[in-house]
């Protein structure tokens, strides 16, 4: 063979092998994903910050805690975060470091320290630099968390601050309804006094407009009315620009106000007292409208004592009420929620058990009211829990509707992640306590330890009993009269240091700083009516009345006062209804929940105690 015809073979083949190896596909390099790559960048930055000082140490350190908020690790958020020395931060630092680590002690719940952390006075030097987005999340987070702790007048002005800096007129009006929220809960005259101390416009027209509505809300039609004038007077204040939500809608609702009225009590028999008691605060709700020249609606009022509840409800829309207001007991009840069809709304004066409401169609024109001490177990389980409590004693009489709080109680409590132990109940015609407090408290195990060491000793020596310290808190349902020696035996068997939680049943509005001295700091839900100053004077019950049902009396305040809001809450269901029995929400089921203002007994008296305390 030729050598030029070798060689030229010799090309082709290698040109063939080159051509067969270009057409053999090579696998692809693999990318990681986004969530690997945020991965990826995080770990470099805690491996830099294991060699490095500060201040670079820190910013790092930060860089990746951010880093695990966008991978929605929080375990690895709060390793990192706990890793940082907050003394070694710039002034910088101390801003990213508070905003990130603010939300950790939230969800471990640590929220005075969380306080501490936003309210850390190198951030104010800071406010005038920060960039908008930073500005923006911390007043919010300030203003939340002032909100949950009770600091109400502080949580108002971080809402206003924050409402300045959003753009979105969405975000603009969910922020103005916030701080309505806040204030229909306030006092009046604490809302008046607020109002002349005001420092700038916006303020005081939210106080101003806080007043007009707690003076008007029992006459929607008044109400529209008098925030029509309010808008003229105040021009330009960012509630006319960015209304609240839920008063967007008062001024609709007021013109449908329903015409006719009927109210379905026990007016005879076994319940009368309670049914006249309710009627009586129905009626002084009716008669203070027409005394402020303001309109009423016709009312027919029904006795359900022996009468068939299902035909009286008929005979009350046949004659023609828009709106029916009862029946109290929780059977009659119970009967008409089993009806296929309501032909008129109906604002039960009490709640369907857990059975009636499952086994009850469901009824769009159905409102259940009543005193609820379920809402009052849930309020306390959490502010004991948000005042860091987590172990409590609980000590209740032995009778059915405490043992529904008792239940109640335990339920929200345990949720939360609480440890409860029950005294045995005590019965309402006992006197001296010793027999319930002591063993609750461990103190005769206490005893018999002190015995059996002085037998092991062979000798006599002193020893002081101790209570079991694995409580942190007690938690007490009694009226005033138990109260007062449970209390006082608590603080004997040394239990002083302990606080002291309890149901409005504790204070039944009759001051009397002799007797209440042995109430001393206990702190419970109250119903507004029975705080000075709260409400107005005109809508107190008598203090004849018997004190176990004055809270009936205020009952059937609200209820004058809610037929008009049920539009209202359908159409806006936080819509917050300020009442004697408390503030009104519609909740799940169409129940109305209650939550209450805080009180305590100082000096013999009751004050307000809105803020909570870090014990």
């Amino acid at each position: 063979m030729r050598p030029s015809f070798r060689l030229q073979t010799i090309l082709l083949l290698i040109t063939l092998l080159i051509a067969a190896c270009a057409e053999v596909p090579t696998a692809p390099v693999p990318q990681p994903s986004p969530q690997e790559r945020l991965q990826q960048r995080a770990a470099e930055s805690i491996s830099r910050a294991q060699s490095s000082v500060s201040p670079l140490r820190e910013a790092l350190l930060i860089e990746a805690a951010k880093l695990y908020v966008q991978l929605n690790d929080k375990p690895r958020v709060k390793q990192t975060l706990e890793s940082i020395d907050p003394t070694q931060l710039s002034a910088q630092q101390v801003l990213d470091y508070a905003l990130l680590y603010s939300d950790v002690l939230l969800e471990q719940g640590d929220y005075f320290a969380a306080r501490d952390l936003l309210t850390d006075a190198r951030l104010e030097t800071l406010l005038a630099d920060m960039p908008l987005e930073q500005k923006i999340a911390w007043h919010g987070k300030r203003a939340d968390l002032f909100s949950l702790l009770g600091e109400d007048q502080s949580a108002t002005k971080e809402y206003i601050a924050l409402s300045h800096l959003q753009a979105s007129p969405e975000a603009i009006t969910a922020t103005h309804e916030k701080i309505w929220q806040l204030l229909i809960d306030t006092p009046d005259t604490t809302l008046s006094t607020l109002e002349a101390a005001a420092t700038n416009r916006a303020l005081q027209g939210w106080y101003n407009l806080a007043l007009l509505g707690r003076q008007y809300q029992g006459d929607l039609r008044q109400w529209a009315e008098q925030l029509k004038l309010w808008h003229s007077r105040w021009p330009g204040h960012p509630a006319v620009l960015f209304p609240p939500t839920s008063q967007r809608v008062i001024e609709a609702v007021a013109n449908a106000v329903p015409g006719q009225l009927a109210l379905l009590l026990p007016l005879s028999g076994k319940y009368a007292r309670a049914g006249l008691t309710i009627r009586d605060g129905f009626l002084r709700a009716y008669y203070n409208i027409l005394e402020n020249e303001g309109i009423t609606a016709p009312l027919n009022i029904y006795d359900t004592n022996s009468a068939d509840i299902i035909g009286l409800y008929q005979q009350a829309v046949a004659g023609g009420a828009e709106i029916v207001i009862g029946p109290l007991r929780k059977e009659n009840l119970a009967a008409l929620a089993a009806l296929p069809e309501l032909s008129t709304p109906l604002i039960g004066l009490n709640y369907l058990s857990d059975s009636d409401q499952t086994d009850a169609p469901a009824h769009d024109k159905l409102l259940q009211f009543g005193l609820s001490v379920d809402d009052e177990a849930r309020q306390i389980a959490q502010r004991a829990w948000l005042e860091g409590h987590r172990s409590a004693l609980l000590i209740t009489p032995d009778t059915k509707w405490a043992a529904t709080a008792r239940e109640a109680f335990h339920k929200y409590w345990t949720a939360l992640g609480g440890r409860l132990i029950s005294a045995t109940p005590y019965s309402l015609k006992q006197t001296d306590f010793s027999a319930t407090v002591r063993p609750a408290l461990l103190l005769d195990q206490s005893q018999q330890r002190a015995i059996k060491l002085r037998r092991t000793l062979g000798k006599s020596i002193e020893m002081t009993a101790q209570r079991r310290r694995d409580i942190d808190m007690v938690f007490i349902i009694a009226y005033p009269d138990q109260g007062r020696q449970i209390k006082p035996t608590l603080d004997f068997y040394y239990a002083h240091d302990l606080p002291t939680y309890a149901t409005s049943h504790i204070y039944t509005g009759t001051e009397n700083p002799g007797r209440n001295r042995d109430l001393e700091g206990i702190r419970f839900s109250a119903m507004p009516w029975t705080i000075p100053g709260t409400v107005s004077d005109k809508l107190k019950p008598s203090a004849t009345l018997k004190s176990t049902y004055r809270n009936l009396f205020a009952l059937g305040v609200d209820a004058y006062q809610l037929h008009q809001w049920a539009d209202m809450m359908r159409a806006y269901p936080q819509t917050p209804f300020f009442g004697h029995t408390g503030t009104l929400t519609l909740g799940a089921h169409d129940r109305i929940q209650h939550s209450y203002p805080w009180a305590e007994f100082y000096r013999g008296k009751v004050r307000l105690a809105p803020e909570l305390k870090a014990d």
